[in-house]
């Protein structure tokens, strides 16, 4: 694995107590994957994503890539492994400084990592700006001069100047209308194709997840509680947390289930046991005391439910193989491909 997370744990003390927003999560990235990261706001994928970046400090866990531990190096050994990882923001006005034009906000990476002449770095700049379809016109307008798939555009652009191995893009569309949702989506996926780049893509939208990612991870409250191929996720998602998400997808003519009446755990006093047993329709007396380990049901599938055996921990090859049901209910062979999913995001 490139990027390796090993029971990282994010804490932050408020005036309410201490919030649990990441609790020992365990996760790989391999060299030219991309990992999707999927949950409900608030669940702490943003903050596994700053963890990652060190823009916040872990509460413990290792963080490693390419096999060096992160969190030894000191300040001044930080900053050429800064420029291997590099984030997206989900708001693309609020990332970038409204007193610098596009073409600083480009050059100024590159002179901190001191690549390049002047002339070098506005060439750069300028194969940037080409590279993720901007106009070389724009290079000196201000962010508010632009529109807001312009402004994620020099975002993504930003994150690039200064080719890293990892990209991690923190719900990169989400504060897009659909048209530039689909435009910048289109520009992840061609950006992967071409520069093979490790990334991971946050997103509550397993749409986008599922359109961009090799892997899924889905996160609640704080935990990874199931890790699956893209391919299977829509037919073979084995989490009941994760099946409710794909029955909470909207499709035409066909209504929303019912939702669950139980009040939603705090992460401040997360319950004992498993921690979506509140909302879960198969809950059993062991999801109320014993939380449930990581456990592998396929060949890259991994689950942590007691509806699986989630008493064992899933590490190293395959130790256990169940057969998974179909989203309702029935065993199926070849997974089936649903209405909405069947449309390209390319035709947006």
């Amino acid at each position: 694995m490139l990027l390796e997370i090993d029971r990282v744990s994010v804490r932050y003390a408020t005036p309410r107590g201490v919030l649990n927003a990441v609790e020992q999560v365990s996760v790989g990235v391999a060299r030219g994957e991309t990992l999707g990261l999927v949950g409900e706001s608030g669940c702490g994928k943003s903050s596994l994503g700053k963890v990652i970046v060190r823009l916040i400090e872990p509460a413990e866990g290792t963080i490693r890539l390419d096999g060096a531990d992160l969190g030894q190096l000191t300040r001044a050994q930080w900053l050429p492994w800064r420029r291997r990882m590099q984030m997206v923001f989900q708001d693309p006005l609020s990332a970038l400084d409204p007193r610098k034009t596009v073409r600083r906000t480009l050059t100024l990476p590159l002179e901190v990592h001191r690549i390049g002449s002047s002339a070098e770095r506005r060439e750069r700049v300028d194969a940037l700006l080409h590279q993720v379809g901007l106009a070389a016109s724009l290079a000196d307008r201000l962010p508010h001069e632009l529109s807001g798939g312009q402004r994620q555009r020099v975002n993504i652009a930003r994150a690039l100047s200064l080719d890293p191995d990892v990209l991690i893009c923190d719900e990169p569309v989400s504060a897009l209308d659909v048209s530039l949702q689909a435009q910048v989506l289109n520009l992840l996926s061609d950006l992967q194709r071409e520069r093979a780049l490790t990334s991971l893509f946050i997103s509550h939208d397993l749409a986008a997840v599922g359109y961009l990612a090799d892997r899924i991870a889905v996160m609640y409250l704080g935990q990874i509680v199931e890790v699956l191929p893209r391919d299977e996720l829509w037919q073979h998602a084995a989490h009941p947390y994760t099946q409710l998400l794909i029955e909470s997808i909207p499709t035409r003519g066909v209504p929303l289930p019912p939702t669950s009446s139980a009040e939603l755990p705090s992460p401040f006093a997360p319950p004992r046991g498993c921690r979506f047993q509140q909302r879960c329709p198969h809950a059993m007396p062991v999801c109320r005391e014993t939380p449930p380990q990581l456990t592998t049901v396929g060949t890259t599938h991994v689950v942590a439910c007691h509806l699986y055996g989630g008493g064992e921990a899933a590490a190293g090859p395959v130790t256990k193989t169940i057969a998974l049901p179909g989203r309702h209910g029935a065993a199926q062979a070849e997974p089936a491909v649903e209405p909405w999913q069947a449309e390209s995001t390319r035709s947006v």
